[in-house]
């Protein structure tokens, strides 16, 4: 019979790898929302993609201190299938991972000279997001701690990155006296669909891996393996 190894969590704080991981897409979010924010209040001011990054790094973790109870819950060879949620909550992680290639595949096609080489540029992050967010979904359907707590601090991450790039695209456009005229141009309507798309999804995986019926699975069998993916 295999035997399980038990590895407590610190309810209390973070331990090194999981302040790193909540950190690391804080950063990446603040790096966002710093060069956003000053287009949404026209700003013009340079360097907050730096300063973002440092503020949203610290919002990372704090919202991972804030979830870290989820570090306490995993199940590992559960008796039963996963609910409806938390197998939703994966698939809407794996759908994620795909309209992030299909995105990259439509912006390689429509890009023309230099703007190639900033898409060619964004190929490496996109593999790595792809990777992460299907890895993601398998922990979650594993049972994993660590999967749960990562997808849920992502998505907070994700869901303030995407809604202040949708600010950015649709506020200065409604200042402009042309403001109706750019529906009509398919490149801002794709800048425009991205981040409300991503907004949806992980506001949906959040949702779903934070309802009592997730919380049931990863509860169920009380056996927790330090929430190894």
């Amino acid at each position: 019979m295999e035997k399980d190894v038990l590895k407590a969590v610190d309810p209390d704080i973070l331990g090194l790898r999981h302040t790193m991981m909540a950190a690391a897409p804080g950063a990446v979010a603040g790096a966002i929302v710093g060069p956003a924010t000053s287009e949404i209040f026209g700003l013009g001011l340079g360097g907050l993609a730096t300063v973002g990054a440092l503020f949203g790094g610290a919002a990372g973790i704090l919202v991972g201190v804030i979830a870290r109870d989820l570090l306490r819950q995993s199940t590992h060879h559960a008796e039963h299938r996963a609910s409806w949620t938390t197998t939703l909550a994966a698939a809407f992680l794996i759908g994620g991972a795909l309209l992030s290639g299909v995105f990259l595949e439509l912006a390689r096609r429509e890009a023309i000279g230099m703007n190639g080489l900033l898409v060619l540029a964004l190929l490496p992050p996109v593999a790595i997001l792809v990777v992460s967010l299907a890895a993601l979904a398998v922990g979650i359907l594993r049972r994993r701690a660590t999967a749960r707590w990562t997808a849920v601090v992502l998505s907070v991450c994700a869901c303030a990155a995407a809604f202040s790039r949708l600010l950015a695209e649709l506020v200065p456009q409604v200042r402009a006296p042309d403001w109706a005229a750019m529906a009509q141009i398919p490149v801002w309507r794709m800048s425009v669909i991205q981040p409300a798309l991503a907004i949806m999804i992980f506001i949906v995986v959040a949702g779903l891996l934070l309802s009592p019926a997730a919380r049931r699975d990863f509860e169920d069998g009380s056996v927790t393996r330090g929430g190894r993916l």
